[in-house]
């Protein structure tokens, strides 16, 4: 024990040997205002070749961890003149101080800073991920990259999940997007993981946001650069099951405009799985001798199973101009344009057996669907900027037109066996479904006082959905006839319109923002042979955050926001789809919204090479949206959407992340949560409470001149549901990567899913039926090769973080930093 002891003191001693800091503060000279996201960097004294640096943080301060010697420390800020310090680091850290900044008179060239960005950063408000740097996420969808994001999770139909919550907002570069699409589960597989640069994750977002979404906000950013000259990246991507794909981010800027495009190509096709084992209780009626009857129970079963391929061709391109309209003003044009073409194989074998499991009936369901997908989004944003520091004003428009087909070939063949076929049926479904969206949004922030802040804003959602869906059937493939019972005509619209007022100051270490958002929504819909949908209301959003600053760099936040989360398009829809006629989907047009209180208390401790973040969260819903099986009909169940009467939610969340060497990095995520739904709905009493957790785990280290590896671990818990229980899940995501040409490009190599263990197991009771069922997207590990290249750009350039998403706009992370 005692060589053990020895030998740790000793590697301890070597690794921490001879290393010094250096500290201060930057500020503007004349305001005195602390200068964030200034870039420092340590030159080494005799050559002046670059050793490592840093970015200031919100107070304007940093810290560099260096071995003894002589440096140079090069400080430089856009529009502020350079300065370079000496220092010489002999076994005690150096404290530069307050350094005074002047504006300078001609604009600086780019900052390039060698260090590499932490891919988890810990704030109060948000936590933003910089997926760029996440091997596993090479070559996968942007649901792949969010299934591997702490407290994230997707469900088995692609829908993603926060904190256990379903209704969370996803937001492109702040906004609603195109790329999210008509639905955002689909979308999402589709996206390219490599187009997005990061994503934060908002829990208790501010009176600014969108009132809608219970759990929070989870908004991607997509990658824009705006250094000068010409540069850019290039990859390309191939894969086991089929996985391949280019894609090209590219920037141009020059003096007053700056150009930007991003496109990528894949083809993808993704073999699947899945059974379901139902059992079902019903009474029989048994005659007498005597002409009387009696009531038997009774019992049948039924076994189906899924065989399925996904995939086909995706585009997605977007691109763009920043123009400099005048010193303090900039306007930015882009255009999004996606498109994919899929063609999906879905084989679906049913067998019927009696209480003996005797089989009494076989089913074969062959469905090859195309799905055509389009989506066009154009926006047009304005930035002025005033001579006072955050004073400002931004406007925004912005269209969107989203169109979706599916057409399904169906043929059932029936028999008393797979040997045994009695007759066959074919059937034809046409489902069209498009969207068309408006928004208009203005904001204006005015600083008064020394750290005080009101902010006011105004913003119009004008959205048109519809839905038309046919299903055909023949017995002889050649004349088709509608059945009516399936088919339909669905229209709704959704206009809000939202105003918004903050006002937020800064005393001493305590900082505050009290927000107040109203919203008026207008629906109407309309279904094929059913009354008019019209809904009117008009609610209120607050939001306040508190934040009290220690000596060091801790911070505690008390927060609060109220939320709503509308029904979705396919909570409303009469139906979702025909594949499998024995269990349809359902959507409910008198949906109501449900409302959610949400409170959060946060602390975030940040050291030398660590942070980390704990916070315990509560949300009190009413009339939450959930999906309900009342008792099947035979062997047919349905499963509807209902608002039922209260859920309330506890969590316990641990965020952190630990620099243990230059070549070991540990980050993790630790998310508990009770939660306990109480409702009635079909004579069923739906009383459910849960107790579970979620964890992620991820291993960074650099094997130096060689390669740099990656190994995640994901867990998420069994969870009991108002009608039954989702079985634990593990997942082992593995990542390499090595760079090529003098660190201008980089080869990798991900494996998702190694043991194959990506597997959603369910179990459903209701009253008059049992299941157990297996879901599986992908069958086995899937293998990704990587090539990138960097036009003009080195593999660790330092970027800012955080900002308002593109040009100062909502939700790209400004939401709350005193």
């Amino acid at each position: 024990m005692k060589q053990l002891l020895t030998i740790l003191m000793l590697l301890t001693a070597v690794l921490t040997h001879a290393q010094s800091s250096v500290t201060g503060k930057l500020v503007d000279s004349s305001t005195k205002e602390p200068l964030a996201f200034a870039t420092i960097s340590l030159l080494n004294a005799s050559d002046s070749s670059l050793i490592t640096g840093a970015v200031t943080d919100m107070d304007g301060k940093f810290l560099i961890k260096v071995e003894n010697g002589k440096y140079v420390a090069r400080i430089q800020f856009v529009t502020y003149e350079m300065k370079e310090i000496a220092v010489e680091l002999s076994g005690n850290s150096r404290d530069l101080g307050t350094i005074n900044m002047s504006p300078s008179n001609t604009e600086l060239e780019e900052v390039v800073v060698q260090a590499e960005r932490t891919q988890m950063q810990l704030n109060l408000d948000k936590k933003v991920y910089n997926v760029g740097k996440d091997l596993s996420n090479l070559g996968g969808s942007a649901s792949d990259m969010l299934d591997n994001l702490p407290s994230v999770a997707v469900d088995v139909e692609g829908n993603v999940q926060l904190r256990g919550s379903t209704n969370v907002r996803i937001l492109i570069n702040g906004k609603p997007s195109g790329l999210v699409g008509m639905s955002s589960s689909d979308a999402l597989r589709q996206l390219q993981s490599n187009l997005i640069e990061s994503v934060e994750v908002i829990t208790n977002p501010s009176a600014r946001y969108d009132a809608e979404g219970q759990a929070g906000i989870i908004n991607i950013i997509l990658k824009k650069d705006a250094q000068k000259g010409l540069n850019g990246s290039f990859q390309a991507t191939t894969g086991y099951p089929h996985n391949h794909g280019a894609g090209i981010n590219m920037n141009f800027r020059k003096n007053w405009v700056n150009f930007f495009v991003n496109y990528g190509f894949d083809y993808r096709r993704a073999p699947g799985t899945s059974y379901t084992n139902q059992q079902f209780f019903f009474q029989d009626t048994v005659y007498q001798t005597d002409g009387s009857y009696a009531l038997r129970d009774n019992t049948s079963f039924s076994d189906q199973s899924y065989d399925r391929s996904r995939g086909g061709f995706s585009n997605n391109v977007r691109f763009g101009a920043d123009f400099n309209v005048g010193e303090n003003s900039t306007l930015t044009a882009s255009m999004l344009y996606r498109y994919s073409n899929d063609l999906n194989y879905n084989d679906l074998t049913i067998l019927d057996y009696d209480a003996d499991r005797e089989l009494q009936m076989y089913t074969l369901r062959e469905d090859t669907e195309e799905e055509v997908d389009r989506n066009q989004e154009y926006s047009l944003n304005y930035v002025r900027d005033f001579q006072r520091k955050d004073h400002q004003l931004t406007a925004n428009i912005q269209y969107q037109d989203n169109y979706e087909n599916e057409v399904s070939d169906i043929i059932q063949t029936l028999g008393a066996s797979p040997s045994e076929v009695e007759e066959s049926t074919f059937q034809y479904v046409d489902n069209v479904q498009g969207e068309n969206q408006l928004m208009l949004q203005l904001d204006y922030v005015r600083p008064f006082g020394e750290k005080a802040k009101v902010e006011l804003g105004y913003r119009s959602t004008i959205r048109q959905v519809y839905n038309d869906y046919v299903v055909e059937n023949s017995t002889d493939g050649e004349v088709f006839t509608e059945i009516d019972s399936f088919t339909f005509d669905f229209s709704y619209n959704e206009n809000v319109h939202a105003f918004y007022g903050i006002v937020s100051d800064q005393l001493e270490k305590i900082s505050w923002q009290l927000g107040l958002r109203s919203e008026v929504t207008d629906i109407s819909g309309e279904l094929t042979e059913a009354s008019d949908i019209r809904f009117n209301y008009v609610n209120f959003f607050p939001s306040a955050f508190f934040t009290y600053k220690t000596k060091g760099l801790s911070q505690f936040q008390l927060s609060y926001s109220r939320r709503i989360n509308r029904p979705r398009y396919r909570d409303l829809s009469p139906l979702s789809s025909f594949t499998n006629n024995r269990s349809f989907r359902v959507g409910n047009p008198e949906l109501q919204p449900e409302f959610t209180d949400s409170y959060e208390f946060g602390y975030l401790q940040n050291f030398e090479s660590s942070s980390i973040y704990y916070g315990i969260y509560y949300r009190h819903t009413d009339d939450p949206i959930q999906r309900v099986s009342p008792r099947a009909n035979g062997n047919i169940t349905y499963t509807y959407t209902e608002n039922l009467g209260v859920q309330n939610s506890y969590g316990i969340e641990v965020n952190a992340n630990q620099d243990f060497t230059e070549w070991y990095r540990l980050s993790g995520n630790f998310n508990f949560y009770r939660q306990i739904t109480e409702g009635f709905a079909y004579d069923q009493d739906l009383y459910a409470e849960t107790v579970t957790f979620s964890t992620r785990i991820s291993n960074n280290i650099k094997i130096k001149q060689l390669f740099t590896t990656q190994v995640n671990l994901n867990y998420r818990a069994p969870e009991n549901r108002p009608q039954g229980r989702r079985e634990a899940i593990t997942v082992l995501d593995l990542g390499f990567s090595r760079d090529l040409w003098n660190k201008k490009g980089s080869l990798a190599l991900s494996v998702r899913d190694l043991f194959n263990s990506r597997k959603y197991r369910f179990e459903t009771e209701t009253s008059n039926y049992i299941s157990e069922s297996e879901f599986q997207w992908r069958r086995g590990p899937q293998f990704v090769l990587t090539l990138n290249y960097r036009l003009n750009q080195s593999d660790r350039d330092q970027r800012k973080e955080g900002g308002r998403g593109e040009n100062g706009y909502e939700g790209g992370g400004d939401d709350f930093k005193p």
